[in-house]
């Protein structure tokens, strides 16, 4: 195994590509055989090292098995040990859908809904929802309008805004999507939605390479017009469409969910594009217990200090599922 720390020259998927990684942190890199490669960046905060994984395993070759994944997974937690890289393997950015674990892992179920651009317009529009059908149309004729901006202000206080309403400190900073947009150039798309009068309605960040788009994040105002958000996505995959892609991304899904719960609410919103989910691994890994504990206890106290909670996201869907065993 090669640990690559800078300018790898693969053509690689948006998620593990330089410009997308230094975009999230100074210190990133690759774990490369002839088989794998596996991006990541690495967070140092205070006395501790947290590295997560971009996107899940890339293949280079076909005819692969499941067990040589594996393997290889199993590869990269020791080098991490015998290299001191980090105290632990945090879970995978939500765009991470891994087929396997390694042995050390902690590991839940994960997936995320995507949805197929082979198909016309009009057949994609079909696989919507009834009641998503109708307000799609409806929001064409009252004379809805979405473009494509490059305001990034304007899109991050609409998604802050979004995140506050829902009691979440975990939106994207400015100064991250300005760095995003920059590096991303000609990868990125900034989506917005207005109303007949121009008001904003919401908006969305989505960045693709030749195959897959992904819907990064989003907003919306507090009652957007019926179908307005709706309308924005059927027309940024008819965007992609017509640029080539195969695939667009709603980016991330837990597969348990409490009932009634605002996660439960999102993946309920995202499946009825008709979009069909793909399932399999987020985990972690911690290589030292005793920092891993007071990294989650700081992170708790930040949280509460400012009048939210925290929970650290394996743990989360391990207690969902354990609760609903």
């Amino acid at each position: 195994m090669t640990l690559i720390q800078k300018n790898i020259n693969i053509d690689l998927p948006i998620f593990a590509r330089e410009n997308y990684l230094k975009s999230k942190s100074d210190s990133y890199g690759w774990f490369v055989t002839d088989d794998f490669i596996l991006p990541f960046t690495i967070d140092k905060k205070i006395i501790f090292k947290r590295l997560i994984f971009s996107t899940e395993t890339v293949y280079r070759k076909e005819q692969l098995t499941l067990e040589e994944e594996k393997n290889f997974l199993n590869e990269v937690v020791n080098y991490c040990k015998e290299q001191k890289l980090c105290d632990f393997i945090f879970k995978a950015q939500a765009n991470a859908v891994f087929n396997v674990y390694p042995d050390a892992a902690e590991q839940v179920e994960w997936g995320t809904y995507e949805l197929s651009l082979k198909f016309t317009m009009d057949e994609i529009l079909s696989k919507f929802a009834a009641n998503d059908r109708n307000e799609v149309r409806k929001a064409i004729k009252m004379g809805i309008k979405v473009e494509a901006i490059k305001n990034i202000e304007e899109v991050y206080e609409n998604v802050k805004e979004t995140f506050t309403r829902q009691n979440s400190l975990l939106f994207p900073s400015l100064e991250y999507l300005e760095k995003l947009q920059k590096n991303l150039l000609g990868n990125i798309k900034l989506f917005v939605v207005r109303d007949e009068e121009g008001v904003l309605q919401g908006s969305a960040i989505i960045i693709y390479d030749k195959e897959r788009a992904y819907y990064l994040y989003g907003g919306s105002i507090p009652r957007p017009s019926k179908g307005s958000i709706k309308y924005m996505h059927y027309r940024a995959m008819e965007e992609f469409k017509k640029e080539g892609l195969l695939h667009y991304d709603f980016v991330g899904a837990r597969l348990c969910l409490e009932k009634g719960s605002k996660i439960e609410a999102i993946q309920k919103f995202k499946k009825k594009f008709g979009a069909t989910l793909r399932s399999g691994y987020a985990f972690r890994v911690v290589i030292h217990p005793l920092k891993f504990m007071l990294f989650k206890v700081m992170v708790k106290g930040y949280f509460i200090l400012k009048k939210s909670s925290y929970v650290d996201p394996i743990d989360s869907i391990r207690s969902c599922s354990e609760n609903n065993s």
